[in-house]
């Protein structure tokens, strides 16, 4: 685990942005494209605005979704929105973005739909940006939750139901053993809190502890 403290988040973005961008062209000079899952939420919005605009041939980019909420795409708590209105425009207005919501009224016929369309991502994933909730959870990998736990207890690969703590309370998310796969893992939050839920993670087994035991090559993007 590689702990990168920046001064700011000015700094941090910054830096992350010109990170995620070598990973994407050299997926794309390896293989011919590049594969990313992203994580949803407030925090790392500016930093897709900003990644929108480098000069990458997004063409040949597939952008997945760590987790999601099962919400109508319209919601407010729709991560897919948020990577839309803030990834998916400027240079990278042709990048492809594979949803994780395909049918909104039928939870069991969604998930097998995703996981259809996921399965480029079984195949490689050339980087994978998680956050980090001040529980513990990462993706939507949950403690205290009974389908979480099975996740935690698991080493399926694919995409899963889960049960959060709070609305909206149905849940789609990547597991970890999928995560995991990935050729290269940030971990990006802010706040001093959860720089102490991560630091303890080892101890209280919350779900970030898997990847901090496992995923040595793991880098913790943070800022105060």
């Amino acid at each position: 685990m590689k702990i990168k403290n920046f001064e700011n988040i000015n700094s941090l973005e910054s830096s992350l942005v010109k990170k995620i961008s070598l990973y994407i062209s050299d997926a794309i000079k390896k293989y011919g494209d590049a594969r990313i899952l992203l994580s949803g939420g407030s925090t790392p919005i500016n930093l897709y605005s900003t990644l929108s605009r480098e000069n990458i041939d997004w063409r040949k980019v597939k952008v997945g979704l760590v987790d999601e909420r099962f919400v109508y795409q319209k919601s407010n708590y729709c991560n897919e929105t948020h990577i839309k209105n803030n990834l998916i425009q400027n240079s990278a207005k042709n990048a492809i973005l594979l949803s994780m919501l395909c049918c909104t009224d039928d939870e069991l016929l969604n998930l097998e739909m995703v996981r259809s369309s996921y399965s480029c991502f079984i195949e490689r994933i050339d980087f994978t940006l998680l956050g980090m909730g001040n529980d513990g959870h990462t993706a939507s990998i949950f403690p205290n939750d009974k389908e979480s736990d099975k996740l935690m207890n698991s080493i399926n690969i694919g995409v899963f139901s889960t049960k959060a703590p709070n609305y909206p309370y149905n849940r789609i998310t990547c597991s970890k053993e999928l995560i995991a796969k990935s050729n290269a893992i940030v971990l990006f939050f802010t706040g001093e809190h959860k720089f102490k839920v991560l630091k303890k993670s080892t101890k209280t087994n919350v779900p970030i502890s898997y990847f901090v035991k496992n995923y040595k090559e793991m880098e913790i993007y943070y800022t105060q």
